[in-house]
C-alpha cells in the first residue's frame, strides 16, 4: 500500500508522479495494441511516447488531457475524432524544465486552452470561465509566486519538494467578473501536473503559500486514487456541506476536508518559522483557525455519510490524527 502519512514528503510525491506517468504509458501501450490495424497511427511515435513516459519524462498536463479525451472517443466508436486526438497526442513533447509558470495566453499552450477549459469546467452545477489575465497582472503575480515558492523552500522544504514533484505546469488565469462563481484556483486528475491559479486572487505571499499547500494536496489525493478511489459514494448523490454553499458529492467534500488539514499544517509551520512579520502572522493565524474549523465541519460529514475505501480511510485517518495532536 502507498505511504499515506500526513506530513508532506518529496520522495513520495516523486514516486507518485512516476507512477502516474507509468500508468499512462501502460494504458497507451494497451490502446496501441487494441487499435492496430483499425485506426492509422504512427506506431514508432507511440512506442517512443510509451518508452519516454516509463523513463520518467515530464510530459505536460495536455498529454494526460489528450488521453482523457481519446479514451471516450475510442469507446464510443468516434474513429475520426480518435485518430485526430491520437495524432495530437503523438506530437506531444516533454517539458524542457521541471516546472513551467505560464499565463493562459502563452503561445506554448495556445492550442491546449480549449481543452484545459473543457476539462477544468466539468462540474455541471458550478460552471466558470477561465480567461487570460492582463500582462501587468500576470507579471505581478509571477513575482509574488516566486516569493511564495522561496518562502516554502526556506521554511517548509518538504512541502516545497512535494509541490515541485506534483506540479509541472502553473497556469495563470483570470475569472469572468460578471459570473456568479469566481474561480480562484484548481486542478484536475485528467490534467495531471496542471495547476490553474487566478492571478487576481491570493493577495499576499502567505495567502499564495497556503494555496500552494491546498492545491498540491489535491494532486496528492489524485495520486493516492490512481489504483483505488478514495470514496465509493455515487457522484450523483449530493450532500449538504458546511464547506460550500451548494450541495457537493462526497468526493469533493472528502478532498476539501483533507486539504483543510494540510493548509492548517502549512500555516502552523510558517508561524513556527519566526520569519513572518506582524501582518503576515495575523493573516496566517486567521487562516489557520479557518482551516481547523473547515476540517472539523467537513470531517463530520465524511464520518457520517462517507463510504470510504481502504485507501480513503487510511488517508483521512492520517489527517484526523494530525488534527488530534493540536488539541
Amino acid at each position: 500500500m502507498i505511504d499515506v502519512s500526513f506530513i508532506p514528503n518529496g520522495s513520495r510525491a516523486r514516486a507518485l508522479d512516476r507512477r502516474m506517468r507509468r500508468s499512462l504509458a501502460d494504458s497507451l501501450d494497451y490502446i496501441g495494441t487494441e487499435i492496430s490495424g483499425v485506426i492509422p497511427f504512427d506506431q514508432q511515435a507511440l512506442a517512443h511516447l510509451v518508452y519516454s513516459l516509463r523513463q520518467g519524462a515530464r510530459y505536460p498536463p495536455s498529454t494526460f488531457g489528450l488521453y482523457a479525451e481519446l479514451v471516450p472517443a475510442l469507446t464510443d466508436g468516434h474513429t475520426t475524432t480518435a485518430e485526430q486526438l491520437l495524432t495530437e497526442l503523438l506530437a506531444e513533447r516533454p517539458q524542457t524544465v521541471n516546472s513551467q509558470l505560464l499565463s493562459l495566453d502563452d503561445p506554448l499552450i495556445a492550442l491546449q486552452v480549449p481543452r484545459y477549459q473543457r476539462l477544468m469546467d466539468s462540474d455541471p452545477v458550478t460552471r466558470f470561465t477561465m480567461q487570460a489575465p492582463s500582462a501587468a497582472v500576470a507579471t505581478t503575480f509571477k513575482h509574488r509566486f516566486q516569493r511564495a515558492h522561496h518562502l516554502l523552500r526556506t521554511t517548509i522544504p518538504e512541502l516545497a519538494a512535494e509541490f515541485d514533484a506534483l506540479v509541472s505546469q502553473v497556469i495563470l488565469v483570470a475569472g469572468d467578473h460578471t459570473a456568479d462563481y469566481q474561480f480562484d484556483g484548481g486542478s484536475c486528475y485528467m490534467l495531471w501536473g496542471g495547476l490553474f491559479l487566478n492571478a487576481e486572487s491570493h493577495p499576499n505571499d502567505v495567502a499564495l503559500a497556503e494555496v500552494m499547500a491546498h492545491e498540491s494536496a489535491h494532486l496528492l489525493l489524485f495520486g493516492y486514487a490512481c489504483d483505488e478511489a478514495l470514496v465509493n459514494n455515487d457522484d450523483a448523490t449530493l450532500y449538504t456541506s458546511p464547506l460550500r454553499d451548494d450541495p457537493r458529492p462526497m468526493d469533493g467534500i472528502y478532498h476539501a476536508t483533507y486539504v483543510s488539514a494540510r493548509m492548517h499544517w502549512a500555516m502552523s509551520q510558517l508561524l513556527d518559522s519566526g520569519v513572518l512579520d506582524e501582518p503576515a502572522r495575523h493573516f496566517a493565524e486567521t487562516a489557520r483557525q479557518s482551516d481547523l474549523e473547515n476540517f472539523i465541519a467537513g470531517h463530520e460529514i465524511v464520518a457520517r455519510h462517507g463510504d470510504l475505501t481502504a485507501t480513503g480511510s487510511a488517508v483521512m485517518a492520517a489527517a484526523a490524527a494530525y488534527i488530534d495532536t493540536i488539541g
